[in-house]
């Protein structure tokens, strides 16, 4: 999905958004008019409206409210809000038939019911994928190695995307799991315990020469960026390069033999805007399928 249309996908909804915030204060009202056509009802009656009413215009407000904050699960929300919805405007189709003489505001009401509980269930069979997430945050664990020098700036806007999808816990960034005083590879292998997957972000610095001698950190065998690649790819451990800034993947003669394999993962770009949420949706559908 590409950046056009993800803004047309949120345009749509943030319209069913308010569409439905309008919904749910035309529904209290006219929950309040109902009881005005039904002066002589019996208290059970008079519940029964007001019941329905307050629980279908409570239900359009949470769903316009999730739709707008981006929440998850509100498109779940939104198929409860449908049902309500005609079961409202059958109970005014009964009132209908039961007060004739105010048949016509009913069998209004009714109308708007439906055309509400149509309109929506045409946006929800077409909710547009990468948009909203409408599922609970993945508890998938998430390693992410990168260069401070090289990337730190796309990194911490990356693992802040991540965020939107995935638990925090299960998201590692050495900055903020190390303590003082640690030996880092016992914090990398007690991360790579538990992540699933591990996320190298190269950058245009990542292969370039670094150490005092003038040679490259990548060819230490005590860099910590060499240490969590040797060791997720000898655990086993899915790794995806991320290309930011314009790099391009290194090829295997320019690694060391012990990070060959990391030449022949599928890498994907992460790019700047415009392509920024779009290159990252891609990755998090990725890692979630």
């Amino acid at each position: 999905m590409d950046g056009t249309s993800v803004d047309a996908g949120w345009s749509v909804l943030r319209r069913l958004a308010q569409f439905s915030l309008s919904f749910a204060l035309a529904s209290l009202l006219a929950t309040a008019a109902t009881l005005a056509w039904l002066p002589n009802a019996a208290a059970l009656g008079e519940w029964i409206v007001i019941s329905t009413g307050g629980m279908v215009g409570l239900l359009a407000f949470a769903f316009g409210t999730m739709i707008s904050l981006r929440k998850p699960h509100a498109r779940k929300l939104g198929f409860v809000t449908v049902a309500a919805s005609f079961l409202a405007a059958v109970l005014f189709g009964l009132l209908a038939i039961a007060v004739p003489e105010s048949a016509v505001q009913f069998i209004a009401w009714l109308a708007v019911l439906l055309a509400y509980a149509a309109y929506a269930t045409h946006r929800l069979v077409r909710w547009p994928t990468g948009v909203l997430a409408d599922e609970p945050k993945s508890s998938l664990g998430i390693f992410i190695s990168y260069r401070r020098d090289d990337s730190r700036e796309s990194v911490g806007r990356i693992h802040d995307y991540l965020r939107q999808g995935f638990e925090d816990e299960h998201l590692f960034l050495d900055v903020d799991r190390q303590a003082a005083g640690e030996d880092y590879r016992t914090v990398i292998g007690r991360a790579l315990d538990a992540a699933e997957v591990v996320l190298v972000v190269i950058g245009v610095r990542w292969l370039a020469p670094a150490a005092a001698d003038g040679g490259r950190r990548i060819d230490d065998p005590e860099d910590m960026v060499r240490i969590e690649i040797e060791t997720a790819l000898a655990r086993g451990r899915r790794v995806v390069p991320l290309l930011v800034q314009g790099a391009a993947m290194p090829a295997e003669a320019q690694l060391p033999p012990s990070l060959s394999e990391l030449a022949y993962k599928t890498a994907l770009p992460v790019r700047p805007d415009p392509d920024f949420k779009p290159d990252m949706q891609k990755l998090i559908a990725a890692l979630r399928a």
